[in-house]
């Protein structure tokens, strides 16, 4: 049933009388529940969805699906609000927290939030991961639900840090490191860590001591031949719901890595289509119905925590682009503010929240900072005439320029551009074309301006493998074997690296052939642009874990021993030990944060 037909057989009101604040905007409104982000979706279809999302990794990675499926609803007439639980996402967390209390409140108050702002009583619960499993255990909280959405639900809390701890390890060995000696709960993957008070509680949640079914009408959205979705249905049954099962298409996939993943179109596609089936039988009697109440204004959409507030909040042409200003708490910022630009496809926080661990330790030192997401990363929709991929684009390069513009407009000087990897390429260049720009840190940069002739998408794969990893890979036990079998495929990833070593060799005898050949002008375009930024007076700070990928680029351009970094009076080198290129261990972002206090905010 289309939205259209199941409004024209609702009738539904509008949701705000005249005079009442804006709608939410379509792409999400940043609102506060306690003290957790959420982002509002506008609808009118007569139900309205509240989203209860995964946790840790799993909550990075599906950041934009997340997106995606509150996109969807909205534009099929479906209000929706989804939220951080305390302690993840943006959301603070408190010291020495002890089991999951506030995650439950939490949840009722953005029921109560969501039912206000959409003046829909009725409301779909969908719970990915373990918030499928934390949908179960706070349905009758907030009742009347018109249905459930489970989307590969935790079945068992206990079973689920073991599959954390094993996660952990995976995600360390794909990125060369061993797990994190000071991770206490041995169970941060990718270090982003829950809290060792709340693990406990979450090691005693199970499905089948739920004892009443979350309604009427289930939708499990299902890993094909897993047994906890397997174990869920059969909990369900018994409580007498109906279940309808759908596939979960590409699940696996989605979870290896946030770079990599992309919204499983078809799959959100099927859970809007339920939903609407269900909005045509859930309108209420009119005496039953909230009155929607205006957006609250000011101190109500604050992040407030040790020694900082934040305030997000969309900007762009047409809203689309959500930020996190983060201020000092109780005096006003000092110097010149910070901007940070995605690494990747990580959202805001930055893989095992570092760039909002640095955000808030600024702003304790008196600094304020935005972290933002560009168009198709995380919270902020991809542009309808953007390009496919935004990484390595002009696109990324003028998202900087509009945050740049969005500090401005509220009163904040040029910020230093922070970026790393990806996000320190767009850093690079916008600083090269925005002159309002005076410093810059580029961490682990991989590119410093694109070959035209290189696929962005294999560079995303392969960028942090080389000869020697190959080289490592075969001298495993069974890697010859392997080989020849045809069970190990290394021709793209082999085609790459030669492809890459041709261009850096290429590229070290410019000098020489001068714009003789493409690769001298890739040369003698990098230089210009470190010229630019020299006539500028821009202070360049290149930053690198000893041993990253990055380093080959650096040497590329500016000589085995940086000889030729000399060349420019504000430019420098800082080394960082014992680090890997996401900086996932804790002592190695501590490292990392001393650095870049240096270099900031000394």
């Amino acid at each position: 049933m289309s939205a259209s037909a199941v409004r024209a057989a609702t009738q539904i009101i509008p949701l705000r009388p005249a005079g009442a604040e804006h709608e939410p905007s379509r792409f999400g409104e940043p609102v506060v529940i306690r003290n957790s982000l959420g982002l509002l979706y506008p609808g009118d279809a007569g139900i309205a969805v509240l989203m209860l999302g995964a946790v840790g990794y799993e909550e990075m990675c599906l950041r934009t699906t997340w997106q995606a499926l509150a996109e969807g609803l909205s534009q099929a007439g479906i209000a929706s609000l989804r939220f951080d639980w305390p302690g993840q996402g943006d959301a603070p967390e408190a010291d020495d927290v002890e089991g999951l209390a506030d995650w439950f409140e939490t949840v009722r108050a953005a029921a109560e939030r969501l039912r206000r702002a959409s003046g829909s009583s009725r409301l779909v619960l969908v719970g990915q991961g373990l918030g499928g499993m934390l949908a179960l255990h706070a349905a009758q909280a907030v009742q009347p639900l018109a249905g459930t959405v489970l989307m590969a639900p935790v079945a068992n809390g206990k079973r689920y840090q073991r599959e954390l701890s094993v996660w952990t390890r995976m995600v360390c060995d794909r990125i060369g490191i061993g797990v994190d000696p000071d991770d206490d709960t041995a169970c941060a993957v990718a270090g982003i860590r829950i809290a060792p008070g709340r693990l406990h509680a979450i090691a005693g949640l199970k499905a089948d001591a739920v004892e009443a079914a979350p309604s009427e009408e289930v939708l499990l959205v299902a890993r094909p031949g897993h047994a906890a979705d397997d174990a869920v249905e059969a909990v369900l049954t018994g409580l007498g719901c109906s279940v309808t099962r759908q596939p979960y298409e590409g699940y696996e996939v989605l979870t290896t890595d946030p770079t990599a993943a992309r919204p499983p179109r078809e799959t959100l596609a099927a859970i809007v289509r339920w939903v609407l089936e269900r909005a045509s039988a859930s309108i209420p009697p009119q005496g039953e119905r909230v009155v929607p109440l205006p957006r609250p204004q000011g101190d109500d959409e604050v992040l407030k925590g040790e020694g900082f507030v934040e305030r997000p909040f969309r900007f762009g042409p047409d809203g689309r682009l959500l930020g996190i200003l983060c201020e000092p708490a109780g005096a006003a910022a000092e110097g010149d503010p910070v901007l940070f630009v995605n690494a990747g496809r990580d959202y805001h926080i930055g893989w095992a929240r570092v760039t909002l661990n640095q955000a808030r330790a600024f702003a304790r030192r008196g600094v304020a900072s935005l972290r933002f997401d560009c168009s198709g990363i995380g919270d902020s929709p991809a542009a309808s005439d953007g390009p496919e991929e935004i990484l390595y684009s002009q696109a990324q390069i003028d998202d900087v320029s509009l945050a740049i513009d969005a500090l401005a407009a509220r009163g904040f000087a040029p910020p230093v551009l922070v970026g790393r990897c990806s996000g320190a390429y767009a850093a690079f260049n916008a600083a090269v074309a925005d002159a309002r720009v005076r410093r810059l840190v580029m961490v682990n940069n991989e590119r410093f301006v694109w070959d035209p002739d290189e696929s962005v998408e294999d560079a995303i794969r392969y960028a942090h493998r080389s000869v020697g990893d190959f080289g490592a890979t075969l001298r495993r036990k069974g890697g010859l074997r392997r080989l020849f079998t045809g069970q190990l495929r290394v021709g793209p990833a082999a085609r790459y690296i030669l492809f890459r070593w041709h261009k850096q060799v290429s590229v070290a005898l410019a000098p020489v052939l001068g714009r003789l050949t493409k690769h001298g002008r890739l040369h003698r375009e990098v230089h210009r642009r470190m010229g630019v930024l020299a006539g500028r007076k821009v202070e360049v700070s290149l930053v690198y874990a000893e041993g990253d990928v990055g380093m080959a680029e650096y040497r590329t351009y500016f000589g085995a021993r940086g000889e030729r970094l000399s060349g420019y009076r504000e430019a420098s080198l800082t080394m960082i030990a014992d680090a890997d290129h996401n900086f996932t261990h804790r002592a190695a972002a501590d490292r990392l944060l001393a650095v870049l206090t240096r270099l900031v905010a000394p």
